[in-house]
């Protein structure tokens, strides 16, 4: 009997380990994005692109899918514009009606503006109800209330090619 054990014992933990060791690989490509959907036009210069200070202030664990730079509010200044994938709809705080955030990958628009020399966040969504392939600088589009002197547009493009624009509000982007 004493000779079975070490023998059962093998078959117990090596099985286990190596389950393990498999669910630790595939846990840190989950954390990496490594299964995010095949759609996504990854711009893959895009840290590059941005200022030093700004590319600084972001999270780490952000998957920056995606920036632009233009003056999406038509206060005479560009915006940074972000398209990013992160786990989580919300921070550290969420809406006191949401009880639990979640913590799979989605999309979100972050906007950043140079005030004092440094950037700060003008507004950062929750989590898109929409996929998003890719984002790029829109056109001022005559004739609504969200055409300012200098004022674009942001173009999304969905991944079956549908293209929607989006205006700056006083806090937000509308579809226009």
């Amino acid at each position: 009997m004493d000779r079975k054990l070490p023998r059962i014992l093998a078959a117990i933990i090596i099985p286990a380990s190596l389950l393990a060791a498999a669910g630790f690989l595939l846990y840190s490509l989950w954390l990496r994005g490594a299964f995010l959907p095949g759609w996504i036009e990854w711009n893959r210069d895009v840290r590059e692109t941005l200022p030093e200070e700004l590319s600084e202030k972001l999270d780490p664990s952000w998957l920056l899918q995606d920036a632009r730079s233009f003056d999406l509010t038509g206060n005479g200044n560009s915006e940074e514009v972000l398209l990013i994938w992160k786990r989580g709809s919300y921070g550290r705080r969420k809406p006191t009606w949401v009880k639990k955030n979640d913590t799979g990958f989605s999309q979100h628009i972050f906007i950043y503006e140079l005030r004092d020399g440094e950037y700060h966040p003008i507004w950062m969504s929750s989590a898109l109800d929409f996929e998003v392939a890719s984002m790029s600088e829109g056109k001022l589009i005559p004739g609504t209330d969200h055409s300012g002197p200098g004022r674009k547009s942001l173009c999304l493009k969905s991944p079956d090619g549908t293209e929607s624009f989006w205006g700056w509000l006083s806090w937000g982007l509308r579809r226009i």
